[in-house]
């Protein structure tokens, strides 16, 4: 939820910053305040910012001084994380606020002991030490089940939020693209006196009232607010309207809380192996993306996000996977805004986990109830968050876990099972790397597979790479022919300038051959509905043999500039269609 109303102290800027590197911190009681000459800027993670902070894993504490104005003295106040971690633990005046795990979805705690018309100390501890047991987990900073850069830090905006005693705790908006609408409100009233709920759906640029409704004297509950609302323009992602639900508290003529949400009105169902926005079949044109950037790492900021989609919109994508982790909610918002359709994927990530641990080691992780209870918890705050998003259409629960193993597959069956009990309203898949051995592809809705033959096998050999990913795909699709493929990644590296004729590895032509060789022949195949390219831009990873500081999969260097493959893809991606014609399927590229 956002709010025009909530009073709001912003915590973004220059923060005291200290390294913890002997963990003496929690006995010489950092928490209380700490002395230190070192600066660290929020949001961002630490550790482009200092050189000799870069390779930095563990224990880091950050402090910040505000003021509080004496007329927020009567209001409850909130501090707000949208992302920080992995390990978050947080102190205000002293006193302990609270502690999180996961470094992709926001947390909030009440705070008390706030004193108004004065200054205020806010003291956060991060801890960023590699873990099995963390999701995603990791043995060292460059040994892990994920190939990305394990930053650490405060990663998105922290500010405080004041609300009234009497205030909307949480909403969850369902908003069909025949105009239905469903609203699901919980209030915190406390002891106050009942008040009044009202409802008003405004257009995109709030110029105009479309609706508006009242439930009267409510109190601490949750509420359902449920109508049919003529005239509405559905969001598909070639009109991606978009309209303003307020939801405010009223007593009298006083307004005790006012949210919002920005909702499009849009219907998402899997059928026939085809996936349909709005009772239309959706192709996916797109790309795994990564949250990264140079010296701010894990934190994409405005003008590099507003580039992202343009540059996406003019290769002629319609999608992308937040792989792997949910992204920020400013990327989000963009996505929204612009009608791309997103999968939202957890930060639970496997890529390689055999190099972490053995068969039995793999089967004891996946078997532990403790660690299953964990990774619901992060798929839950992931979903609250994002619900009422237009944009995400799925929910990919993880990326490339060991699913060949029957302890794990049970244990994306349990994942998916949870998922669907909390969120019924949108399709479930995980990006598979295992192909014909996945035993956990019966348990989703759109089969998602990762191919990179040509690249780590059948290297140097595009062609040999294709013909066998054909058969392996023809082989899932004969097993489950209801349900859509999607294929997720796909790609090469190439080294910005490198060129060669032949293609070569690591050349950019090798690259742009790698791409439209697959595709077109993918395209082919009339059970595939979507194509993701890996990746979007550069983007930093754990130092190994075949990295060069960064995964260069990238169709734009990590500064997003074009590689040749930009312009390839570009061309094809603007050139593909699917229409129908009387029975027939015609396929164009």
């Amino acid at each position: 939820m956002k709010s025009w109303f909530r009073s709001k102290i912003f915590l973004n800027g220059f923060w005291k910053f200290k390294i913890d590197p002997n963990l003496i911190g929690d006995k010489e009681e950092w928490s209380k305040g700490f002395e230190s000459e070192d600066l660290v800027y929020v949001p961002s993670s630490w550790n482009e910012q200092n050189p000799e902070w870069d390779q930095f894993t563990g224990v880091a504490w950050y402090q910040k001084d505000f003021y509080v104005y004496e007329n927020l003295s009567d209001k409850i106040a909130w501090i707000i994380f949208e992302g920080a971690g992995y390990k978050t633990k947080v102190w205000i005046n002293g006193g302990l606020a609270g502690e999180h795990e996961g470094s992709f979805t926001s947390f909030k705690y009440r705070v008390n002991g706030l004193k108004a018309g004065a200054f205020n100390r806010v003291v956060v501890r991060i801890d960023n030490s590699p873990l099995i047991s963390n999701l995603p987990p990791a043995a060292s900073l460059n040994m892990t089940a994920f190939d990305f850069f394990h930053y650490g830090g405060i990663h998105r905006p922290v500010y405080l939020e004041f609300t009234d005693k009497c205030y909307v705790d949480d909403s969850t908006v369902y908003a069909n693209g025949d105009g239905h609408l469903r609203v699901i409100i919980n209030c915190i009233c406390g002891s106050e006196k009942p008040v009044d709920l009202k409802i008003t759906l405004y257009n995109k640029d709030l110029t105009s009232i479309i609706h508006e409704g009242v439930l009267s004297n409510v109190g601490t509950g949750k509420y359902v607010y449920e109508r049919k609302i003529d005239g509405i323009k559905p969001w598909d992602p070639e009109t991606p309207n978009l309209y303003n639900l307020v939801i405010e508290l009223r007593s009298s003529d006083e307004i005790k809380d006012s949210v919002y949400e920005r909702i499009g009105f849009r219907s998402i169902r899997v059928s026939d192996g085809k996936i349909y926005v709005n009772d239309k079949p959706v192709f996916l044109k797109g790309f795994g993306r990564h949250e990264d950037f140079p010296i701010f790492g894990k934190y994409l900021y405005g003008p590099v996000l507003i580039r992202d989609f343009y540059l996406m919109k003019k290769v002629g994508a319609n999608s992308f996977r937040t792989s792997h982790y949910p992204y920020s909610n400013e990327h989000l918002d963009l996505a929204d805004e612009f009608g791309f359709l997103v999968i939202l994927e957890s930060p639970l990530c496997y890529s390689n986990i055999e190099r972490l641990l053995d068969r039995g080691g793999i089967i004891k992780l996946f078997g532990n109830d403790e660690y299953l209870n964990k990774a619901k918890k992060v798929i839950a705050e992931m979903i609250k968050e994002h619900k009422n998003r237009p944009s995400i259409i799925m929910y990919s629960v993880m990326n490339e876990p060991p699913s060949d193993i029957p302890e794990v597959a049970d244990f994306i069956k349990k994942i998916f099972t949870y998922v669907k009990k909390i969120d019924s309203s949108r399709p479930v898949t995980f990006a598979s790397y295992k192909s014909i051995k996945d035993v956990a592809l019966k348990y989703v809705d759109v089969i998602s597979l990762n191919f990179y033959r040509g690249w780590y096998s059948e290297w140097g050999d595009i062609d040999k790479g294709i013909t066998i990913m054909l058969s392996e795909l023809d082989e899932v699709h004969k097993k489950f022919s209801e349900k859509p493929i999607l294929i997720t990644e796909f790609g090469a590296d190439a080294i910005t300038g490198l060129h060669s004729d032949p293609p070569q590895m690591w050349s950019e032509d090798y690259q742009a051959e790698f791409i439209k060789k697959y595709m077109e022949n993918l395209f082919k195949k009339e059970y595939i509905v979507g194509l993701h390219v890996w990746n979007f831009a550069d983007f930093r990873t754990p130092q190994n043999p075949g990295r060069t500081i960064l995964n260069r999969k990238g169709i734009f260097t990590r500064d997003r500039q074009p590689k040749m493959s930009a312009i390839v893809l570009s061309q094809l991606f603007n050139n593909l269609s699917r229409h129908d014609n009387g029975d027939k399927n015609v396929r164009d590229i």
